[in-house]
């Protein structure tokens, strides 16, 4: 099947650069590049990664914005104030 795509200039110049450099047509690139990301598999998030990164008492930044930035602003200042 035939298909007709616009690319801006400067991706098009870049592309036509590495096909020189694999010695392959700009279709063939098109159509390599297009398997490998159809075939990838789909990033799937790792629960296990990101737990206990977050401690302490829960919060609600919209409620509770306001005083967690005050007290983080206090924590970094070392309790200086200007």
């Amino acid at each position: 099947m035939r298909t007709i795509i616009t690319l801006p200039d400067q991706l098009h110049a870049r592309s036509k650069s590495r096909v020189a450099e694999l010695g392959i047509s700009l279709a063939e690139f098109v159509r390599r590049t297009l398997t490998a990301e159809l075939d990838a598999p789909s990033p799937q998030g790792d629960i296990d990664s990101i737990c206990g990164f977050v401690s302490g008492t829960p919060f609600d930044m919209a409620r509770d914005g306001d005083g967690l930035i005050a007290e983080a602003t206090e924590a970094s200042l070392g309790g200086r104030r200007s």
